[in-house]
């Protein structure tokens, strides 16, 4: 069972998904929202005591996530995400609308991490900062509740099974281990075009992690796509299609107008923490519709700083 591409929606196409919501057909805002930790902001605090849209659930990357893992937010397991939407009300047979308080940062990690275990019914807002313009029903009062305040009965959540939530793994995450060997063997660069989110300073060596300690640069034959690159500066929405099929032409000599625009090779994104790599992902995916398979790699620069041989952390500063 592979899962469905994340569906981009404009804010008037997410207004027509609303007035189609049904306690049959449910339309659910999820809110993802979540800062840098450097950041002065803290998205959950925002959902409970500031501004939310109506009957929207909070999606905590850092709480729906691998437990007592060293690096941040990994994927979740199998029980811990299906027992996460079992407490916020969410159904597998409901519409769900993503959206965060950035514009496009932290949603689209929230979207695929819902389509890898069975959403079908996937979309992302871009983005939540027009609700004044649009008119979004947007709440202000305080809550208590991260789950979804809808007056439908609550129904008791139901998973895909198991093992279709491994194959989707499989299809669309690349761990360490199997990352390190590529490289180890000199593959990495025959059978993957490696994408990398973060900024090109912290990509080239010149500039600091945001996590302390943590040494910058790259692997091996990464290439540097600042996720910025692939949002408008304004208001950090989606380039179009066709700016987009121009950026990979003139940074990266890849036309993804052409068939076959990698040459058979298949493509990673990574990031700082898995976060901002889904940015790019949903670029390709979901803008340029490309038909390359993407895996995204889960514990990225966090993870490979940490436990790669220092001959495969690369500055070019």
């Amino acid at each position: 069972m592979s899962s469905k591409a994340i569906r981009i929606v404009s804010p008037s196409g997410f207004r027509a998904l609303l007035s189609s919501s049904s306690n049959q057909s449910r339309v659910i805002p999820i809110d993802a929202s979540w800062y840098m930790p450097n950041s002065p902001f803290n998205g959950k605090d925002q959902f409970l005591n500031e501004d939310r849209i109506k009957s929207a659930a909070f999606f905590d990357l850092d709480s729906i996530c691998l437990p007592d893992s060293q690096y941040p937010h990994m994927l979740p397991p199998y029980g811990v995400f299906n027992k996460s939407m079992s407490d916020l009300g969410i159904r597998r047979s409901d519409t769900l609308v993503v959206y965060d308080k950035s514009g496009i940062f932290s949603s689209p990690r929230a979207a695929w991490n819902l389509t890898l275990h069975g959403h079908d019914k996937v979309y992302l807002l871009n983005n939540y900062n027009t609700y004044k313009k649009y008119e979004y029903p947007v709440e202000t009062k305080k809550v208590t509740s991260l789950s979804t305040q809808t007056d439908s009965e609550i129904l008791e959540y139901e998973p895909i099974s198991e093992e279709n939530v491994k194959e989707n793994y499989r299809n669309q995450v690349i761990d360490y281990e199997e990352l390190i060997e590529l490289v180890e063997n000199g593959k990495l660069d025959e059978e993957y075009v490696t994408f990398d989110a973060r900024s090109t300073d912290r990509f080239s060596g010149a500039s600091p992690e945001p996590r302390p300690g943590l040494s910058s640069g790259h692997i091996p034959s990464s290439l540097s796509l600042p996720f910025s690159k692939v949002l408008n500066q304004s208001d950090n929405t989606y380039k179009t299609k066709e700016e987009l099929i121009e950026l990979f032409k003139q940074d990266f000599g890849i036309d993804f107008s052409k068939p076959n625009p990698t040459n058979g090779k298949k493509i990673i994104v990574m990031c700082g923490t898995g976060v901002t790599a889904v940015i790019l992902r949903l670029a390709l995916e979901s803008v340029i519709q490309c038909n390359v398979p993407i895996r995204v790699y889960d514990g990225s620069w966090t993870e490979w700083a940490q436990r790669a041989p220092s001959q495969y952390i690369v500055k070019t500063k």
